[in-house]
Formats: structure tokens, sequence, C-alpha cells
């Protein structure tokens, strides 16, 4: 009975979110009602988002899992990402068991009258994110972020890489670990592009100047002149 209580109020909250932020979320997708949608957004079937913020025009692709994650505008989120919680220690503890570092009884008991160690990382200065994603990033199926990582404005990474450490503006990442593979840009077109900041333009900004998006050098050339 609890359970069917449960579903209901999950599904009136996704209700109320999608008319609230003009988003659509499909049935099947948990939001919880720490979480932000700042409109136009897209959440897939069978995703799980708590306690996050979620950008202007950005989706999420079926099976995703975010939790305490802030995402920016207008990035590209596919199917079966996922945020990687808790630590536990590799160096000095002789035992890697939480039950020797947490009072959280993870496995059903505990050792241990007080936490001694850092079980959760952070990305944002006031703790109230694990992991920060910017602007314009595009994250590729089965992606795994491990928390405490930034990842900057318009980083591209690619199918099934594990990301363990802060990820460069306009770069690409691949592989497991992730490293750096690619650019997208020059560093002056990088550079041009976030002093831009194209994406805090409202909607109808964009729809007047998307002409320029399919060319990096016509973009910097007309909004050059603007300056």
């Amino acid at each position: 009975m609890w359970n069917i209580g449960k579903n209901i109020i999950r599904y009136l909250f996704a209700k109320y979110l999608a008319f609230k932020s003009k988003s659509f979320i499909r049935t099947g997708a948990i939001l919880n009602p720490y979480t932000n949608l700042e409109g136009s957004n897209v959440i897939h079937k069978k995703v799980n988002i708590s306690n996050s913020r979620i950008g202007y025009g950005t989706y999420i692709g079926e099976r995703t899992i975010l939790n305490n994650t802030l995402i920016g505008r207008y990035c590209s989120i596919a199917e079966g990402v996922k945020i990687i919680s808790g630590q536990h220690p590799t160096k000095m503890f002789v035992s890697t068991h939480p039950a020797f570092f947490s009072t959280a009884r993870q496995a059903g008991f505990t050792y241990v009258s007080e936490n001694k160690f850092p079980e959760f990382k952070h990305s944002s200065k006031d703790n109230s994110y694990t992991v920060t994603i910017g602007n314009d990033v595009w994250i590729g199926a089965d992606v795994k972020i491990l928390e405490g990582i930034n990842i900057e404005d318009g980083v591209i990474i690619a199918t099934g890489a594990v990301v363990v450490k802060d990820l460069e503006a306009y770069t690409i990442y691949g592989g497991v670990p992730a490293k750096k593979i690619g650019q997208r840009f020059s560093e002056k077109e990088k550079k041009f592009l976030l002093e831009n900041k194209w994406w805090e333009n409202d909607e109808d900004w964009i729809k007047q100047n998307v002409g320029l998006f399919s060319d990096i050098n016509q973009f910097i050339t007309q909004e050059s002149k603007k300056k």
C-alpha cells in the first residue's frame, strides 16, 4: 500500500515539475522534490534524479542516474550515464571495508563510534553538489563520473568513459580512465566562446542567431562586431 502511495506522489510531482518548467518528463522517470528543472528539459524513462539542478534545454537519456548534480544549459546527456558516489580509503587504512571507518553501517554493522574517513567528495565550495557539469556538454552513453568532479563548458565525453578527474573546457575525452583525445576548437576560439557565454542569452536571441551556430568562424565574426 505504501509503495502505491509513493508512486502516486512521484507521478504527481513529475507532472507538476513538467508543467512548472514547461518540460517533458516521461512516465517511469523519478525526480525527488529537491530537484529543479530550469525549463524546456526532456527527461526520459527510467531516469532517477535527486537533489540536482538541470539547466535550460538540457535533456537526460534513459537509465541515467544523477544525484547531487549541477548541470548547465543545452547539455546532451545520453542513456545510462551514472554519478558514482562514495569513497573508500586506499592508503594508510589497513582495510577498505566501511566497518573500519564509517558509522553508517553500510554492511549492517560497524566497529567505530565516529567517522574516520571523508566518504563523499563535493564539486562545489558550499558542498551542495558532488558533480558540476558546465554548459553545452555532450556526455555519451554509459559514461561513469566519480563524485567531486568539475566538467567545464563545451566538453565531449565518449561512450563508456570513466571520468576520474576534472575536465577542461571544449576538450574531447574518452577511455577508462577518461583521457584527452581531442580539441573542439583552437585556443583562440575556446577563449572567445568562454567569454561570449552564448548560453546565457534568452531563447529569442538564440532563434535570431541560430544560423551562426553551424560555423564557428561566422559566429565569432558576427559576435565580434557587437563589441
